[in-house]
């Protein structure tokens, strides 16, 4: 069959393909566009593959798939590879993932490597150990098998030298971001197992998953599914999968991305996902391919990006977007995330957020054949995310509220200071739980006060009939993320009423007027830019303890000679740590083992008498 023009288009045009490593197969695609057809046989390249759906796949030289196109000439994800020789899958040097919202993101294989040295040299019969005797050593020390430590460690990766010094190097693949859509610039993001992206084999634990950008994992399972489906090509049985990791983090959010393009099984066709959600059982679990998959096709004339499966629109993301939310199917309470939701006619997508209704004609290359039209809208108005704002919602541009989420250097550079929160949150639950299981204290913490704790809210808040929240922000973008997570939380457990109990103000604008209140709990985060300005932290010490009732207790962070500032002004310090040791640190360690944390950033529960 010939090939769609705009997929050729979208391969040739320049700057559409980055990778040096693909300039040669684009250019011959070039020289031969007028002869050229599509081809589904496997072998030498370039080539062209175009799927029942009209997304385009082209192959390299080397039989690989270097780039993967929607119907309209969209660039979803472009790879670059490397021969390893006949015997060996080929190695995976770079890709770059396009997300819904149009950032680029990137995948460096092996981009992040861990390394630890052990002294065997004093432990009897050292010279004696086998790699057998590694795997099981190292297996003990980390908590998983030996079987575990053989497939994620190599010959390279775990080695004894003839000093008695072991060497680990733990490798994982790292997830950057590309600012220019390149890797001229990349900033890390987060962090996966290292993968075999040759010859798939195994579904990966991600690191630092909350460091991702909205779309990153489907769109990261999206290459991991067209390379699974590459590999899986020639007629036998497919590859069953497994979740591996070490160690591994389940979660419903994990099983949830797996289960959109692999189905689980377990013996007995019980239900799988408590299995999985056992950290010492879920490699039990395996995974065989779908039969339908996600697909995605952006419509540049709407600023539109329309996610299908099996005919029927699952989600929708708007370029330009200031809320940063994509719109959803509505799950069976009626409810989508963030009050967003799709549905479709025969003729129309509709996009609804709260009361307002949006259409937008129905493309036949989206291949939609399941209609799901919106119910009729209620006559009441509807309680959305906005509504945590009395004085509106921030004004923000689209790449800033979509940047809101927690950044790591992978270095030894200092965590920021808004990064630093997610860090302490442990350690402020701890504090949390304290105070609430002391029944003289309980009953007055109905009046809280939150003061630049952006990127924490919707962990630390939990709106209950009787309890007032006031929140105070500094960073609007990540004000607005926590709101819609916030509403989610009381979407999903039935207590979308008591949000009427929690309001969000610039701390800029109303911070005079919500400390003249009293409350029973303040938390208040000191930015680290204060902390060499004596006076300042203590006029702030001061007026936290102003706004406390009697009895009243505050979750406080700032340098450590606050304790000294708090003695003076009527507040007891009743336990103090570093956030620079607290168990939230240590877990992070284990990922980033350089990183550096603030030394005199410093937790503080503190009471008024």
């Amino acid at each position: 069959m010939r090939i769609p023009s705009p997929l050729l288009s979208a391969a040739t045009k320049p700057g559409a393909v980055v990778f040096l490593e693909n300039h040669a197969a684009v250019q011959t695609l070039a020289n031969r566009m007028d002869s050229l057809t599509a081809s589904p046989e496997g072998g030498a390249g370039p080539r062209v593959l175009v799927t029942a759906t009209d997304h385009g796949i082209i192959y390299g030289e080397h039989g690989h798939r270097i780039l993967y196109v929607d119907p309209n000439g969209t660039l979803l994800h472009e790879c670059a590879w490397e021969a390893t020789g006949s015997l060996n899958p080929p190695r995976l040097l770079w890709a770059r993932l396009q997300l819904d919202w149009g950032q680029w993101v990137g995948i460096k294989p092996e981009g992040l490597i861990n390394e630890a040295r052990f002294d065997l040299s004093k432990k009897p019969g050292w010279q004696k150990l086998t790699r057998e005797n590694l795997h099981r050593m190292a297996a003990q020390a980390m908590g998983v098998t030996p079987e575990d430590v053989a497939f994620f460690y190599d010959d390279q990766s775990l080695t004894l030298d003839k000093q008695g010094q072991v060497t680990i190097r733990h490798r994982k693949d790292a997830l950057y971001i590309l600012d220019d859509g390149t890797f001229s610039r990349p900033r890390f993001m987060a962090c996966l197992g290292a993968m075999r992206w040759g010859r798939i084999d195994f579904l990966p634990v991600v690191e630092l998953f909350q460091s991702l950008l909205a779309g990153t994992g489907s769109a990261t399972f999206e290459l991991i599914r067209g390379l699974y489906d590459d590999q899986n090509a020639n007629g036998a049985p497919p590859r069953l999968l497994r979740y591996r990791g070490i160690p591994t983090y389940p979660s419903p959010q994990a099983f949830h991305l797996f289960s959109t393009y692999f189905l689980p099984e377990v013996p007995g066709g019980t239900d799988p996902f408590p299995l999985f959600m056992d950290p010492a059982q879920s490699a039990k679990v395996t995974w065989r391919p779908r039969r339908e998959v996600p697909r995605r096709c952006f419509d540049v004339e709407h600023g539109l990006c329309v996610t299908i499966t099996e005919g029927a629109v699952q989600k929708v993301t708007r370029h330009n977007d200031s809320a940063a939310l994509p719109y959803s199917r509505p799950r069976k309470d009626g409810s989508a995330p963030g009050g967003r939701m799709v549905g479709t006619t025969q003729t129309v997508l509709q996009l609804q957020d709260g009361d307002r209704r949006e259409e937008f004609p129905l493309r036949a290359e989206w291949g939609v054949t399941k209609p799901a039209p919106l119910p009729e809208r209620s006559a009441s108005p509807a309680l959305t995310w906005r509504a945590l704002f009395p004085d509106g919602a921030p004004a923000l541009d689209m790449k800033r509220a979509y940047f809101a989420v927690p950044l790591f250097p992978e270095d030894d550079r200092m965590v920021e200071d808004a990064m630093t929160q997610p860090l302490a949150l442990e350690q402020t639950l701890d504090y949390l739980e304290r105070l609430s299981s002391v029944p003289s204290r309980s009953g007055s913490l109905n009046n809280v006060l939150i003061h630049n704790w952006d990127l924490l809210l919707s962990e630390i808040i939990h709106p209950t009939e009787d309890q007032d929240y006031t929140v105070l922000y500094t960073r609007p973008e990540f004000a607005q993320r926590q709101a819609q997570r916030l509403w989610d939380n009381a979407a999903a457990s039935g207590h979308l009423s008591n949000l009427r109990h929690v309001v969000f103000f610039q701390a800029d604008q109303h911070q005079e007027t919500a400390y003249a209140k009293a409350y029973g709990l303040i938390y208040y985060w000191i930015p680290f830019e204060q902390y060499r300005q004596r006076a300042e932290c203590e006029r702030s010490v001061v007026a936290v303890s102003k706004a406390l009732v009697s009895g009243g207790s505050a979750i406080l962070a700032g340098p450590p000679w606050l304790k000294d500032v708090c003695s003076r002004v009527a507040l007891r310090a009743l336990a103090s740590d570093p956030i620079a040791e607290t168990a939230g640190v240590r877990t992070h360690r284990a990922i980033l083992p350089k990183v550096r944390v603030n030394p005199e950033a410093t937790l503080f529960l503190v009471q008024k008498p």
